[in-house]
């Protein structure tokens, strides 16, 4: 999974839905405000749910949930 140390929220999801597959089905991020939202559609993929990412709604801030969700293997 990609780090997001230096990156924006944008720039991080941006480079997310370059690295996951197609089949994820996850678009992009369209709102800063919704990124729990879209968080969701990450790690609800079949393939990254059987890892058991953390869930984006236990965090307050993007960047805290990103850096654990880099400690993940889900692709």
């Amino acid at each position: 999974m990609i780090n997001p140390k230096g990156m924006t929220l944008r720039q991080w999801a941006d480079a997310m839905v370059l690295v996951i597959p197609d089949s994820w089905n996850v678009g992009t991020l369209l709102s800063d405000d919704a990124w729990q939202d879209w968080g969701v559609q990450l790690v609800r993929a079949p393939q990254a749910s059987a890892s058991n990412p953390p869930s984006p709604y236990a965090f307050d801030n993007w960047r805290e949930w990103a850096e654990r969700l880099a400690q993940f293997e889900l692709i």
